[in-house]
Parts: C-alpha cells; structure tokens; sequence
C-alpha cells in the first residue's frame, strides 16, 4: 500500500478568483489535481489500495428465466428483452453455445383458439434484431444455420430456470432446419416453419390448453452454418408466430384470407441455456481459479471474478480513522492476449449469487462509468461511496465484477490480478 504524499495546497484568494472560470471538468484525465473541487480549499493525500486476494469463479447458476413480469436490469440480472443464440469459441476461452427455449401463446386478452375447419398456408416464425448487431462483427454477413424444433414437454410459467438447464425436445418435430444469410442492414429474420407445426396450432382450445398443447419451441444456430450469435429483441412486436390461413366467408361462401399472430418471448416464459466447452483451455473448467496474475471474464455462464481489498482498507482505516474520501475509482488493466470483442462496460457488485448482485452503492450517483479506455488498456469504475462505507467498518468487502451484458453477449476479456506488473487497484483522493 501506497501512502500519500501532499496534492494540493493552500491558494492565495487572488489565484484562487483567476483559476474559477476555467475549472477543470474532465472526466477522463488522470487521477489527481484536477479531480479535486479547485474551489474548495483543504489539504488533500493521495493513495493507492491494492487487492490481497482475485480469484475468477464459475457463474454456472445463473438464472436465466423470464416469466410473467420483469426480472432484470443491467446489474444483470436477465435483460427479459433481449435473447442470444449461437456458437463461438477462441483459443483463450474455449467454445461456447447459446440456444433459446420458449412458450408461444395466444395473443394478449384472447382467452381461447378454434380455427376450425380454416386451411392454414404457411407458419412464418420472425426475430427481430437490431440492426447489424451480431457478434463478431456487426458490420459482416452471415450465413446461420437455425434449427426450430418443438418441446416434448411444456415450459412452465412459475419455475426457475437456469442457464444449465434444458427441457427435451420432440425428434420429429423438426420445424426448421436450414442456412439463412443476414446482412448488416436486415433487422428481422423470417423462418418458414414445417406445415406439420400446422395440425397442432389449429387445435382449439383455452389459453391455458393452447400452452400445454404446443409446448413451446427450441431456438438454436448449428455448426452446420457460419459461427457467431444472433441478437433477439423480445420488445419488438416482429418477434412472433403468424399464421396465414385460408377460411370461407359465411355471408358470401367466398374464400378468403387472414393472418393469425402467436406471441413468443416477451411476455411469455422462456430462458436461454449457456454451454461452455474448456477442454482444450488448460487454465480453466474448475469452479474457482486462482487470480493472482490473471482474471477471467467470461459471459453467458462462464466466469466472474471476485476481488478483496480487505488488508489495505484495515490498514487504511487504522492508520487514518478520520479520512473523508473526495475521489476513488477502481482501475482494472486489461492483461495481454486478452479476447477481441471486448465487453464494452464492466459492473462492480458488492453481492453475487444465482445472477443475482447487489450493486455497489455509487451506482445511486451518476458516473460510475465502467467502460473500457483503449488509449490505456483499462477499465475504470468510480468506487467514492464504496470505499468511504468500507473505511467506516473498517474492513472491506468482496467485489465481484462481471460483463454489462453476461447474459446478452459472448464478448470477454482478461484481466491483470494483484501479482501482475500492472495490477488492479483502486486510486483515492482524501483528507482528513
């Protein structure tokens, strides 16, 4: 631990009027002079607090379901509105698979279905994404292999579901099974189902029947197509199961055409299934690795990691008991071979189980920040409030640090550990 040395001090007035209307309100300049209010007038230290103990640990129990009501924000838990599938693998991380199983449903407010004797045409299943948003590279094509098939037994609506969870599916009734190329500027996909899906969605029944009649749908993208993940946006109304049908006008005994729209995804139950492959990573596949000189992140059910400060913040706290914090941030240096789409932000919880975390408190301030500064190969996250709490119990707590966007995106990243030559650490402006 690094101890402070004088930053600032007093200011004759006269300098101090001259200096006020060009005070400095630069975010992202280095720590020191310019993070200090110019127009308050107090001796201010500098320090630095590194880690005693980084490990990445397994986060293979992460809730991945989405039921009737929203269940996450970006402290991540589940994004209810945003689904991923598809495959990807480097030679840092090894593989990884993502695939996506759902209910369909009857629209909102329809309390049940009969076609009747109505001849359906065509089932088209349609996701909606974003425009060019794929991963790797959301400015190239891609030729996707998407297979649909459906459930062989209901998915429910009041159960947990976890991102190492599966539910079987019916062999033959394979809905779907072919490429299908996207371009950067397509915003939906449009999948024409097998007609044999055509005899179970022109059963009538209830609302309720109508869910335990169809059971629900598997979503993937196969090796037999280009890899890479395709972005589902649940919030868009594209995203759904249409019906086009054939029925005889009762008034002119005419034919005539109509559409019918199922609803997926938002709204209705469903969750994502993660599956990681680290056997040709030697460094990783246990459920806790040690993160002295490198830390692991990686998305969708990989790893987090989790950090202590609790020796220097002791130290800190015994040796400087009346110390106000003005600035903190955590600085996390980005290690060597470290995997190419980065996570554009990172998020720091004092909390983590199951998907679940308690935010640090400075995410009640605006600011945190959290992004990745390529000038310098690091991300920063302001920890003020943090650390100022932990000073006040004289111990600190566990942080744990994990992708934005875990559940939404295969982008990773390495991390330096406290052993490393450019370690993580947390810098402070104080007084006291």
């Amino acid at each position: 631990m690094k101890y402070p040395v004088k930053a600032l001090t007093a200011l004759p007035l006269l300098l101090l009027l001259w200096l006020l209307p060009v005070a400095c309100v630069d975010e992202e300049s280095e720590l020191g002079m310019n993070l200090v209010d110019s127009t308050t007038l107090f001796n201010s230290n500098q320090a630095t607090l590194f880690a005693d103990n980084a490990a990445s640990i397994r986060d293979d129990s992460t809730v991945t379901a989405y039921s009737y009501g929203f269940i996450g924000t970006s402290f991540g838990l589940i994004a209810s509105y945003t689904g991923i599938i598809g495959n990807w693998h480097d030679a840092t991380f090894g593989s990884v698979s993502a695939s996506l199983y759902t209910q369909i449903a009857l629209p909102d407010n329809t309390s049940s279905i009969n076609l009747g004797s109505n001849i359906i045409d065509s089932v088209i299943l349609t996701l909606a994404t974003t425009q060019g948003l794929r991963f790797p590279d959301s400015t190239a094509s891609y030729t996707f292999h998407f297979e649909v098939m459906q459930l062989a037994e209901p998915l429910l609506s009041d159960s947990l579901y976890y991102c190492y969870n599966t539910i079987p599916v019916n062999e033959s009734e394979r809905y779907f099974d072919a490429d299908v190329t996207l371009y950067p500027e397509d915003t939906v996909v449009r999948l024409k189902l097998d007609n044999a899906i055509a005899s179970v969605l022109n059963q009538p029944a209830t609302a309720e029947e109508f869910v335990n009649i169809v059971k629900g749908l598997r979503i993937r993208l196969t090796d037999a197509g280009d890899e890479g993940m395709f972005y589902i946006n649940f919030a868009d109304n594209n995203t759904c199961l249409t019906v086009h049908h054939k029925y005889v006008d009762e008034f002119s005994d005419e034919t005539d055409t109509a559409q019918y729209t199922f609803l997926l995804g938002n709204g209705m139950a469903h969750f994502s299934h993660f599956s990681h492959d680290y056997s040709t990573v030697a460094a990783l596949g246990g459920d806790s690795l040690d993160g002295s000189q490198t830390l692991y992140l990686d998305p969708l059910g990989g790893y987090n990691a989790r950090v202590s400060f609790d020796n220097d913040i002791r130290a800190f706290a015994a040796a400087h008991p009346t110390a106000t914090v003005h600035h903190a941030e955590l600085l996390l240096p980005v290690a060597a071979g470290s995997s190419l789409p980065r996570p554009q932000s990172l998020i720091a919880l004092t909390g983590y189980r199951v998907g679940l975390g308690v935010p640090i408190p400075d995410y009640a301030n605006v600011g945190v920040d959290g992004t990745y500064n390529s000038s310098e190969s690091y991300y920063r996250l302001r920890v003020t409030r943090y650390l100022q709490d932990m000073l006040r119990n004289g111990k600190g707590t566990d942080i744990y640090l994990l992708p934005d966007e875990r559940l939404t995106s295969a982008a990773r990243t390495l991390l330096n550990g406290p052993s490393a030559a450019n370690p993580l650490r947390i810098e402070i402006i104080y007084s006291e």
